[in-house]
């Protein structure tokens, strides 16, 4: 989704009905403060239900020695307490500092005055997609912005493979233009060559090395994709990505029921066996959700870095990340 390029407002909030496109649309936001704050931007970020309110409320006039700016991001606003909001919402109502605030709720549902406030006051980013045809709208905008030159087959190919699933569309759109480039046609046979680029090892195998926390057997097992799978480190990243998606779901849950209706309501088409989902619950609180939140900053980070930031290979960029989950995985939670 676009963001309006004139002026960014100081306090921004970004909710959806799918973390993917909230996932999407606050990377879009902060590359957009980046190019506006220059390479000296201070960045902090946060997440509701383990973080000091008051620590957040304090960073947002806080000044910095090597930047005269910073960037602060509250993960999930949704998990705040009614206390924390009241304290959170008396200092974003009158706000007008420089440092950017920004609030991202992946899962749950954020205090309708809260979002009021925002809406009102600062900006607020809506990237819902209510229905069907918003997601049609939203396939073809991206076919659109990506700069590749779909044939009408391929093209309606992408909308019954990809169509409901918001979250896959992006990746799938970067692996087709970081492997062919801009302007270059896709026609069926190479949309169909990249949808099901096939492996040795299944994703779900791959997943569960870095959830144990083996840091070599996951390298071993992504060398093994990227090689014989010959899958794109973007592609990676989309299979960790929606992984995390999920984890991040489920890791609130009270049963197996309402976990499958929160990722039901992430793809329609979900369906794994009981045991699947019992797995699922089990390692989403085994992480903790901080740490799958942190895990989703890291997999931003990779992003970029794999498209060119900082000056990192592909491979090694999603090698880092790998290895990086992998490490922080294998440490028990507090309490444990």
């Amino acid at each position: 989704m676009a963001i309006a390029g004139s002026v960014i407002s100081r306090a921004t909030m970004i909710v959806g009905n799918d973390p993917a496109l909230v996932y999407n649309a606050l990377s879009e936001f902060i590359q957009t403060i980046e190019a506006e704050a220059g390479p000296n931007l201070e960045r902090m970020t946060f997440q509701a239900g383990a973080c000091s309110i008051q620590e957040l409320v304090g960073s947002m006039s806080q000044t910095f020695m090597f930047s005269p700016i910073a960037l602060i991001v509250l993960r999930d606003p949704s998990q705040l307490v009614a206390d924390e909001v009241e304290v959170l919402s008396a200092a974003v109502e009158s706000y007008s500092g420089e440092n950017f605030l920004v609030l991202a709720n992946f899962s749950g549902t954020v205090d309708a005055k809260l979002k009021s406030l925002f809406s009102a006051r600062h900006a607020l980013i809506d990237c819902s997609l209510k229905n069907k045809t918003e997601k049609q709208t939203f396939l073809g905008e991206a076919v659109h912005g990506s700069g590749l030159q779909f044939t009408p087959d391929a093209y309606r190919l992408l909308g019954q493979t990809l169509g409901e699933d918001v979250a896959q569309v992006m990746p799938i759109l970067d692996l087709l233009r970081a492997s062919l480039g801009e302007d270059t046609q896709v026609d069926v046979a190479v949309l169909e060559q990249h949808l099901s680029a096939p492996g040795d090892i299944a994703p779900w195998d791959f997943t569960d090395a870095i959830e144990s926390g083996k840091v070599g057997e996951a390298l071993e097992m992504l060398w093994r994709l990227m090689r014989a799978g010959k899958r794109h480190p973007l592609v990676i990243v989309a299979i960790l990505q929606r992984r995390l998606t999920e984890l991040a779901l489920v890791s609130g849950a009270k049963d197996r029921n309402e976990a499958l209706s929160l990722l039901q309501g992430l793809d329609k088409k979900f369906k794994k066996p009981p045991f699947v989902i019992d797995k699922m619950i089990l390692t989403a609180r085994a992480l903790g959700y901080s740490r799958i939140s942190q895990a989703m900053v890291w997999l931003s980070q990779a992003d970029r870095q794999i498209k060119g930031e900082g000056g990192f290979t592909p491979e090694l960029a999603v090698e880092l990340l790998v290895a990086r989950l992998a490490k922080s995985f294998s440490r028990p939670t507090a309490g444990q």
